[in-house]
């Protein structure tokens, strides 16, 4: 054959040139790029042997198909030979220049890339285990097929590259640029891609199991038939992703796509009986998802949606919640919760331990609390209308103020309780415990079929006893108990007018702040040091206020801060 004595030549003139130092250039007939369904020209290693040399300096040909280049230094060369099937096993190419480069199927294991400019270049069916790729810029490269499983690739920018049936097990792309990419039923089992630039990827059937997509930007991608078994999505971004099918993987994402607004409870994220008390960012909708038997002791989630949760058994002591409208919380430990102003409109707390919570101005329309535990709960302003406290423990409870309209207290404990001003009508109070209840002012209240330990039993015994003694003993606790309910009375209106008032300095202390913002004119013969220390020592005796007096206090720091400016003018 004609073509073999020639490439026998050119390999002995290459060699010899490497030996003496010369810049050679051998021109040779460019070969056929590969596809991968195409078979290589050659045997790799076949071709020039060129193995171990460094050809830095080197002028080489412009086809080395199937060449042997195993070992060779090219590093900062700019390489336009076609490289289809060569050897490059273990060769360092650091810095090289390798765009538009046609090595389809090349054999590039443990050689290093790092650096490498290898955009639009032909990888396709290439073998790039282990090999050293930071830092490169394979961008809108073609890997398909190829095997870069073990490999490093920290920080590359491989964004728009094809990676279609592509093995990258084990593969590190910490912190790379792959957005755009194309990673259909690609293998990227154990891949290490933390903080990495997946946004707008296709992930059509990848394989992500055990990955590491910690804080990856992963939205807007495509994931149909995606496997992210035991992959950590920690903090990761996956809004306005498409069919993303996350079951068992691991770690809370800072963003997640919006739920079906028609979700079915329990149809979103499954988070059972995780502990999520170390998670600090949340996704702002978790709407549907099960928490069952989760951990989430003093969180703050009052910016996650939660609605139509499953939230059975959680623990949630000191938890702030706010939105989770006809959740599922029975059973919940909720102790201390923060839970004012929440939309709890047709949840269900049965049996929840809602004891020492604030739920003050929160939603509980059409509720379920049966049996729930309330104790020394603080429901001032509550709406409760059609809410089922049946067999709740209500004991010290706060309910001034709310709203209980046709609500079931049947069998409930209110013992102590207070329901003064409370809007009450149609609720019904059969065989429920009122000892000591607290009804001043309330409107409608029908407590028929209730019970109280005095109202019956001790008129008997005193009756008995004989009516003086029984009329002296009424007298005496009777005026004990108005001294009492007056004392806690003028303590509240004496908190509700502190904190009115406080809200007034407030105001005051912010507006004399935005006036002295607002002057940029710091000219004149205002003494703008005692300006500043009026708004400072306001600022710091609104801090400090406990009563009404340290209130005038800050109303006259105040007052004087604004004579200073008003003596500018």
């Amino acid at each position: 054959m004609p073509g073999i004595p020639r490439l026998i030549a050119s390999t002995v003139a290459i060699s010899a040139a490497i030996a003496l130092s010369i810049p050679l250039s051998i021109p040779m007939a460019p070969a056929a790029v590969a596809t991968p369904g195409d078979r290589l020209p050659c045997r790799p290693g076949s071709g020039p042997h060129l193995a171990g040399r460094d050809l830095t300096r080197a002028t080489l040909p412009a086809d080395l198909s199937c060449a042997d280049l195993r070992g060779a230094k090219l590093d900062g060369l700019t390489l336009r030979s076609v490289l289809t099937g060569a050897d490059l096993t273990g060769a360092s190419l650091k810095g090289a220049h390798l765009g538009y480069a046609r090595m389809a199927g090349a054999r590039l294991r443990e050689a290093d890339l790092s650096e490498a400019e290898l955009y639009y270049a032909d990888l396709r069916g290439s073998d790039l285990r282990e090999a050293t790729m930071d830092d490169s810029s394979p961008y809108y490269a073609h890997f398909e097929g190829a095997d870069l499983s073990g490999a490093t690739m920290a920080r590359a920018k491989t964004y728009g590259a094809q990676f279609d049936d592509a093995k990258l097990v084990g593969v590190d792309l910490t912190d790379a640029s792959a957005y755009g990419a194309d990673m259909r039923r690609a293998d990227l089992s154990r891949v290490r891609a933390a903080r990495a630039k997946l946004y707008g990827a296709t992930l059509i059937r990848t394989v992500l199991r055990q990955a590491d997509l910690s804080g990856a930007q992963l939205y807007e991608s495509v994931m149909t038939g995606a496997d992210f078994r035991g992959a950590d999505l920690t903090g990761a971004d996956l809004r306005d992703v498409r069919d993303a099918r996350l079951a068992g993987s691991r770690g809370v994402p800072g963003y997640l796509p919006a739920p079906d607004p028609s979700c079915e409870p329990g149809g979103g994220q499954d988070y059972r009986g995780w502990d999520l008390t170390a998670v600090t960012s949340f996704p702002g909708d978790l709407s549907c998802a099960d928490l069952t038997g989760a951990r989430l002791d003093g969180l703050d989630l009052s910016g996650v949606k939660l609605n139509r949760a499953i939230l059975r058994e959680v623990s949630a002591v000191g938890t702030r919640l706010r939105e989770a409208k006809g959740a599922d919380l029975r059973g919940a430990r909720l102790r201390r919760a923060k839970l004012g102003s929440a939309d709890l409109v047709g949840a269900n707390l049965s049996r929840a331990d809602l004891s020492g919570a604030a739920l003050g101005s929160a939603d509980l329309t059409q509720a379920e609390l049966a049996g729930a535990d309330l104790r020394d709960t603080e429901m001032n302003s509550v709406t409760a209308d059609q809410a089922d406290f049946t067999g709740a423990r209500l004991d010290r409870a706060y309910l001034r103020y709310g709203k209980y309209r046709d609500a079931v207290f049947r069998k409930a404990t209110l013992t102590d309780a207070d329901v003064s001003s409370a809007e009450l009508r149609g609720a019904t109070f059969e065989d429920a415990e009122v000892t000591g209840l607290n009804q001043d002012f309330a409107k409608d209240v029908d407590l028929s079929g209730s019970s109280s330990r005095m109202s019956t039993g001790w008129l008997v015994f005193f009756g008995i006893a004989g009516l003086v003694v029984f009329w002296i003993a009424a007298g005496l606790v009777t005026a004990r108990v108005r001294r009492s309910r007056a004392a806690r009375e003028q303590a509240a209106e004496r908190a509700v007018r502190f904190e009115d008032a406080k809200s007034v300095q407030e105001e005051n202390v912010t507006r004399l702040g935005e006036e002295i913002d607002s002057l940029t004119d710091r000219t004149g013969d205002v003494d703008w040091n005692a300006v500043l220390d009026a708004y400072d020592a306001a600022k710091e005796a609104l801090a400090r206020a406990h009563d009404m007096d340290d209130l005038r206090d800050v109303e006259t720091i105040v007052a004087r801060g604004r004579s200073a400016l008003d003596r500018r003018r």
